[in-house]
């Protein structure tokens, strides 16, 4: 998966730490409202 989506070694945890949070919450706007919740705005 790395070599396909040319991520580095180093940031390669965070890319999937956001794709099981893209595949666990739904939708760009549901996403955009828990990120909204998540930070108090």
């Amino acid at each position: 998966m790395r070599k396909y989506n040319g991520i580095d070694r180093k940031s390669f945890p965070l890319f999937l730490k956001e794709c099981e949070f893209r595949f666990n919450f739904g939708t760009p706007s549901q996403q955009l409202k828990i990120l909204r919740d998540w930070c108090g705005i």
